[in-house]
């Protein structure tokens, strides 16, 4: 039956706008699957659009073994990035990873790769094309059953969160981290010094 829900939902593809809401989709799928199977769907759907979008190990732990398998997934790209940021920084990783089974070096590469880029946009689309790959693994151990109809409602995620992008919004957030890093500018009434 699964298979079938899969033929008939739209494909969305990174970088495109998907052709149907988490709601929509979960209002599809919702007619097809359990009530444990559709809670677990719900789990990714119903996440803010996040880079750790999806489930985490402490909600994976109450739900299935399709959400446990991604929560595993992400866990090693976090910790992957974690580390990378902790280099940076020259910060130590071990209070912030979670500590997935096993060492991926195809994920430790690609997020090597991604913070090799020239700038955090082009860092961002290369951690998202990692995302969608693996979700695009998970799709392949059950290709016309639940972990491939999980593995779409991760992508629609993705493909949602490329879309809301906003070169505004984007300079807008900028300018509030700016502004909260820089020392508050004091008036000519305080004594202060202005910027011109």
């Amino acid at each position: 039956m699964i298979g079938y829900l899969l033929a008939s939902l739209p494909t969305p593809r990174l970088g495109d706008p998907p052709a149907m809401t988490s709601d929509a989709f979960l209002e599809a799928c919702g007619r097809v699957l359990s009530d444990p199977r559709a809670v677990e769907l719900a789990s990714v759907c119903a996440s803010p659009i996040e880079p750790t979008d999806g489930v985490h190990e402490a909600a994976a732990a109450a739900l299935g073994p399709t959400a446990r398998a991604w929560a595993e997934r992400v866990d090693h790209v976090e910790d992957a990035i974690v580390r990378a940021r902790c280099a940076r920084t020259g910060r130590d990783p071990e209070p912030y990873l979670r500590r997935p089974q096993g060492i991926r070096v195809d994920v430790l590469e690609a997020v090597a790769r991604a913070f090799d880029a020239p700038d955090p946009g082009v860092r961002e689309r290369a951690l998202d094309a990692l995302r969608w790959r693996l979700a695009d693994e998970l799709a392949a151990t059950q290709p016309a059953g639940f972990a491939a109809l999980f593995a779409r409602a991760v992508q629609l995620r993705l493909a949602a969160r490329r879309v809301a992008w906003n070169v505004d919004a984007g300079w807008a957030a900028l300018e509030a981290a700016l502004r909260h890093l820089e020392p508050p500018v004091l008036g000519p009434e305080s004594g202060g010094v202005t910027r011109a």
